[in-house]
C-alpha cells in the first residue's frame, strides 16, 4: 500500500515535470517566434536605411542630374552650354527656266533639307566640330606644305569622325569621297548612316562634266540610292525630279573612267524605280 502512495506520488511529479517543461517551451516557442519577427522587422528596417544612405552618398541633395543622365555634385561655377548646332548650309543653284511646278517644288525641298539638317536627328558634338574643323577644307596633298596630315592621320580622323551622328559630317565624307581623296566603303557606309542631310552635297558629283579626274560620282551614285530608298516619303519628289534623271543622265554619258560608278547608279536606280 505504502509502495503504490509512493509510486503516485512519484507519478504526479513526473508529470508535474512534463507540464512545466512543455508550458515553459511554448512559452519559449512563442518568444523565439516574437523575436525572430522582431529581427526580420529590424533588419528590414537597417536595408532601408542602408539603401537611403547609399541613395544619398550617390546622389547627394546638392547635386542634379545633367541632360545626358550623369549626375553633378554642387553646383556649376559657369552655366553648362549645350553642343552647337551652328553650321553654314551647302547653297543649292535652282536651275532657271524650270516651268513645271512638281519639279521646282523639289529643288526647293533639296534647298530646305540643306537649311534644316538637325530635323531628320543626329547628336551635335563638340568633338565632331573639331574634327571637321580639322579636316576641311581638304588637303591637296597629304605631304608638303599644302598637305595637313599623313594619308594614315587623315583616316583616323574620318573614321573618328564616322562614330558621331552630327549631321554636319556630311559635308566632309561627301567632298573626301567626290574629290577622290579618300574612298571607300566606309565613305559611302557613313553618308547614307548620315541619310536625307547627306542628298544635298552628294548631287554635284553626279552631274556634269563627267569628268573622274577632277571629281568620282562612285559615293554620290551609290549613298543616293541607298538614301533614297530608305527615305523616300521625305525624298519623294526630290528622287524623281532630281536624283533619278540626274542618275539616267549619268548613265548614258560615254565618259571615260566611268564603269565602276556606273555601276552603282545603275543598281541605285534599280532601287529607286521599285
Amino acid at each position: 500500500m505504502r509502495n503504490k502512495l509512493y509510486w503516485g506520488i512519484g507519478t504526479l511529479f513526473i508529470l508535474f515535470i512534463i507540464g512545466a517543461t512543455v508550458i515553459v517551451l511554448v512559452k519559449d516557442r512563442a518568444a523565439m517566434q516574437q523575436l525572430e519577427t522582431e529581427l526580420e522587422a529590424l533588419q528590414k528596417r537597417k536595408e532601408e536605411q542602408n539603401t537611403t544612405e547609399v541613395s544619398k552618398e550617390e546622389h547627394p541633395a546638392q547635386g542634379h542630374f545633367h541632360e545626358d543622365g550623369t549626375f553633378h555634385v554642387g553646383e556649376h561655377d559657369d552655366p553648362i552650354q549645350p553642343p552647337s548646332r551652328d553650321y553654314t548650309p551647302t547653297q543649292i543653284q535652282i536651275p532657271d527656266g524650270i516651268t513645271d511646278p512638281e519639279v521646282k517644288a523639289a529643288w526647293e525641298r533639296l534647298d530646305y533639307i540643306a537649311n534644316n539638317i538637325w530635323e531628320w536627328g543626329g547628336v551635335p558634338s563638340a568633338r565632331a566640330e573639331e574634327l571637321i574643323a580639322e579636316l576641311m577644307p581638304p588637303p591637296t596633298g597629304f605631304f608638303g606644305e599644302e598637305g595637313h596630315h599623313e594619308l594614315e592621320g587623315t583616316l583616323d580622323l574620318l573614321s573618328e569622325l564616322k562614330q558621331f551622328r552630327d549631321p554636319r559630317a556630311a559635308e566632309v565624307f561627301a567632298t573626301y569621297a567626290g574629290e577622290g581623296i579618300v574612298g571607300g566603303n566606309a565613305m559611302n557606309e557613313a553618308l547614307v548612316e548620315i541619310g536625307v542631310p547627306s542628298v544635298p552635297f552628294l548631287i554635284p558629283y553626279i552631274e556634269p562634266p563627267y569628268d573622274r579626274l577632277v571629281k568620282n560620282p562612285t559615293a554620290a551614285a551609290f549613298a543616293l540610292g541607298h538614301i533614297g530608298a530608305q527615305h523616300r516619303d521625305e525624298l519623294e519628289g526630290v528622287i524623281k525630279h532630281i536624283i533619278i534623271p540626274k542618275l539616267e543622265a549619268f548613265m548614258k554619258s560615254n565618259a571615260p573612267l566611268m564603269s565602276f560608278p556606273q555601276m552603282k547608279a545603275s543598281k541605285s536606280l534599280k532601287m529607286l524605280k521599285k
